[in-house]
């Protein structure tokens, strides 16, 4: 009786070696692929895009009411639009990039504290193209004012495509 007691304690000492060696190493590998997926998130094309379109907002947004402000930011946006891009807003369709800049030169802000931003933004890449459903926001950022005013908000879609390296709206 005394083997066999004996025996059981030595099998419950190995059980909780085990045990002490098993529960450390499966936290290593959660924490190893927690860190992957944020890697491979952090650094995904879908997160590039949604930077990209946040740089391009911050672009569209005036800061300044100079003309080389405006000339500015026009040059700062070519690099955003294919030199074919075909763009669709109410019943105009704008067919290239200098002319959709040409029209975006013209355009007169409602107010000098007009903000531009892309929300709700989803992205879906295959390869060298990208959709990106979002929406466009316009609020004034008047600092009288106690918070935002939003002055218009649309819903669109963004056909993107990698050209140089680099994303840009193609439609």
């Amino acid at each position: 009786m005394r083997e066999s007691a004996a025996g059981s304690i030595a099998g419950n000492d190995r059980g909780s070696a085990v045990t002490r060696l098993l529960v450390p190493l499966c936290g290593v590998l959660l924490v190893v692929a927690i860190g992957v997926w944020a890697y491979r998130w952090w650094t995904g094309e879908a997160h590039i895009i949604k930077e990209r379109l946040n740089s391009l907002a911050a672009v569209l947004s005036p800061s300044g009411d100079s003309e080389f402000s405006t000339i500015s930011r026009i040059g700062q946006l070519r690099g955003y639009f294919a030199p074919d891009v075909r763009v669709h807003f109410g019943g105009d369709d704008i067919i290239s990039r200098d002319a959709l800049l040409a029209l975006l030169a013209k355009w007169q802000p409602p107010s000098k504290n007009l903000k531009v931003e892309f929300v709700d933004v989803s992205v879906t890449v295959e390869e060298d193209t990208a959709l990106a459903s979002l929406t466009a926001k316009l609020s004034n950022t008047d600092a009288s004012a106690a918070e935002d005013s939003i002055a218009d908000a649309r819903e669109g879609v963004v056909t993107l495509r990698k050209l140089n390296g680099e994303w840009v709206i193609s439609s």
